[in-house]
């Protein structure tokens, strides 16, 4: 179906044939590992890594890493690394099962070394298991040991890459269309951005909204507005986010301006907020999947 025939169907219509043709992921082989980022993060600590090379297989490892440490207590940093930690400072919780399991807690902080805390340093690290790791089960060279956990842990940005992902398919969209076409564009756009190079007032839901993308035919003086995003999964979310945009577009249509308002989003996850979903079809004219953003469904919008 082109942009055509879809734009001529009643708002059900619409929204049945977007269901139909909703991708299964967004994921291009980039989404799996931000291997720059796990780059980054392993050479962060890369030299305290080296020197800490120094305990594997260490049969006396508590006594050798106590000396270490006192003579380079920055050496401490590297610690949340071997332990796939993301914080610096951790809150610590303690069951005392000899005392009819009392509970305490206490902070060490892994940023900022207190060597006057040797002690609590040293017991997290024999507890949490790290001592006895080194003397026993770590093979390999600590520095490709981290670089393996730094894998592991940038499978939690999985989720904001997905969002990502859609900004990257829509930017390059919009730059291929609008070199095209003449038309000005800007990726982010803020309503003041907008209003200070194209002088155009954008009303807005919120002070901080920030449009994924804006177009200004200049020579019809119609903005576009473009907000996206992609849910593989359900939540509440979802339903909020339809409730946000159906406002956002009367608040645009409203406005004394020519503007228009674009939604392109996708995922198996609408399926669970069809309602919701439906509601914002009744009232958004254009909005927009993947394989309509394929199709040429922005192209023939503005053209």
């Amino acid at each position: 179906m082109n942009y055509y025939d879809y734009y001529l169907l009643s708002p059900s219509d619409r929204f049945k044939t977007f269901m139909k043709t909703l991708s299964v992921t967004n994921r291009t082989p980039e989404y799996y590992v931000n291997w720059d980022k796990v780059e980054a993060k392993t050479g962060e600590y890369e030299l305290e890594l080296n020197t800490l090379n120094y305990l594997v297989g260490k049969d006396d490892v508590v006594t050798k890493a106590r000396e270490l440490f006192l003579q380079q207590p920055n050496l401490l940093k590297a610690i949340p690394s071997l332990i796939a930690s993301r914080d610096k400072r951790l809150d610590v919780l303690i069951i005392d099962e000899k005392n009819d399991n009392d509970m305490d807690f206490y902070n060490i902080n892994f940023n900022d070394i207190d060597i006057t805390k040797i002690d609590t340093y040293m017991d997290f690290i024999k507890k949490s298991g790290l001592f006895n790791f080194l003397k026993n089960n770590i093979k390999q060279n600590l520095v490709d040991f981290v670089y393996g956990v730094e894998v592991g842990l940038d499978s939690n940005g999985r989720k904001n890459r997905s969002g990502s992902t859609m900004e990257d398919i829509v930017a390059k969209k919009v730059e291929k269309t609008c070199n095209y076409l003449g038309y000005l564009y800007k990726i982010e756009a803020t309503g003041k951005w907008i209003y200070e190079n194209w002088e155009i007032e954008v009303p807005l839901d919120k002070a901080t909204r920030r449009f994924d993308a804006a177009i200004y035919d200049k020579f019809n003086q119609k903005l576009y507005l473009i907000e996206t995003n992609y849910y593989g999964g359900g939540g509440s979310k979802l339903k909020a986010v339809a409730g946000e945009f159906t406002s956002l577009n009367r608040l645009i249509k409203n406005s004394s301006y020519d503007i228009s308002f674009i939604w392109i989003t996708d995922g198996q996850g609408w399926h669970t907020t069809k309602k919701a979903f439906e509601d914002a079809f009744m009232e958004i004219d254009n909005i927009f999947n993947l394989d309509m953003l394929r199709r040429g469904f922005i192209f023939s919008l503005i053209k």
